[in-house]
Parts: structure tokens; C-alpha cells; sequence
């Protein structure tokens, strides 16, 4: 039983790599408009579409364009959460672990798969302010997808903070904005995942960890 949980952790957390690279693929493709009929292409839509519309069916109405990313998210955090649990459940099993210790572990693993989410995330957002900072200093046309789709992301971030700065030719705030998210990755989020591994790894003796009834 043991040796099959820990076979099937590793087997989810290879089958989740897999798709979040067709995912990653099905994206990148949707930027260039790519021929429907093209029998790869098929096959990623396939893969991603109903998964993407479901979570269209699930997300409130302005965050509805960006469900192929936050697909992406979902997937982080289940590839650390999902293995991490089965690993944890497999060390109960074995007898390594008491319940207690188990349930510490799972939270853990809950903890540090929402930390490595936020973490992504917040980088992810710090490259497209920067492309985004770069794209305006050269005035990109906005009839381009990839420009579109850029402005979409960072526009909420950095709009209210427009409205606070002097105008000026250089428009600094994507610049502020990622300056601040690698602050919170830097010292948030590091602390969150500190906390978070240290409970994943967490384990007491048995005999202390035993609930009492």
C-alpha cells in the first residue's frame, strides 16, 4: 500500500507537469490565431478548452477572459498539494507519521501550494510590467493581440496608481508596481512558504502525537 502511494504521487505530479505544458502550449498558440483545423491544435483544444470553460462557468463575469491562466494557477497548486498529500498519507500508512502529524503535513502542503501560486504569480505580473513599461515607450499598436492581452493583465494594477502620479512622458507606474510585487514575493510570500515547509515536514512521535479521547 505504502509503495503504491508513493507510485501514485509521483505519477500525479508527472501527469500534472504534462498538461500544464499543453496548457502552456494551447496559450501561446491563441496568440497567433492559429488554423482550427491543424490536427495538433485540435488536440490541445481538446485537452484545455472544456477544462477552461468550466472554469469560465466558475469565475465572476471580468475575471472570465483570463480563465487560461488562471488555469495555469490551479494546476501549480494542485502539483504541490495533490503529491505532497498522497506522500504524507503514504508515510501514515508506513507508520512514520501519527494522524495528527498527517493532517499538520496536509495543511502544509495546502499552505505551500498557495504560497508557490501567489509566488508565480506575482512574477509572472512583474515580467509583464516590464514588458509593459518597455511596449510604451515605443507606443505599440493596440491592435496587436499580444499587446492587447498584456494591457488586459496589467491595466488593473497599474491604473489606480496612474491616477495618483504627476503625468509625465515616462509612465513609471508599471515600473512602481513591480517594484512593490517583488517586495511582497521577496518578504510575504518567502515567510508564507518558510512556515508552510516547515509544517509539510512537520512529525511527532506517536505516542505524543496520539489524539486523546
Amino acid at each position: 500500500m505504502e509503495l503504491a502511494l508513493s507510485f501514485l504521487s509521483s505519477l500525479i505530479y508527472w501527469a500534472l507537469t504534462i498538461y500544464e505544458w499543453i496548457v502552456i502550449l494551447a496559450i501561446l498558440l491563441s496568440w497567433v490565431n492559429p488554423d482550427p483545423r491543424n490536427p495538433i491544435v485540435m488536440f490541445l483544444n481538446n485537452m484545455t478548452v472544456p477544462f477552461w470553460n468550466w472554469l469560465r462557468g466558475h469565475l465572476p463575469l471580468q475575471l472570465r477572459l483570463f480563465a487560461p491562466y488562471i488555469s495555469l494557477l490551479v494546476i501549480w497548486f494542485f502539483r504541490i498539494f495533490a503529491p505532497g498529500s498522497v506522500r504524507s498519507l503514504s508515510s501514515f500508512v508506513g507508520g512514520r507519521i501519527a494522524l495528527g502529524s498527517l493532517g499538520v503535513q496536509v495543511l502544509g502542503h495546502s499552505l505551500l501550494g498557495i504560497g508557490i501560486v501567489f509566488q508565480n504569480f506575482l512574477y509572472f505580473l512583474i515580467i509583464l510590467l516590464l514588458i509593459w513599461f518597455f511596449l510604451t515607450l515605443v507606443s505599440p499598436s493596440v491592435g496587436n493581440p499580444i499587446v492587447r492581452t498584456i494591457y488586459f493583465l496589467v491595466d488593473p494594477f497599474i491604473t489606480p496608481l496612474q491616477r495618483r502620479l504627476p503625468r509625465t512622458r515616462i509612465d513609471i507606474s508599471p515600473l512602481i508596481v513591480a517594484a512593490l510585487f517583488f517586495v511582497v514575493s521577496a518578504f510575504v510570500v518567502s515567510a508564507l512558504l518558510d512556515f508552510a515547509n516547515g509544517l509539510a515536514g512537520y512529525s511527532l512521535p506517536r505516542d505524543l502525537a496520539r489524539p486523546v479521547y
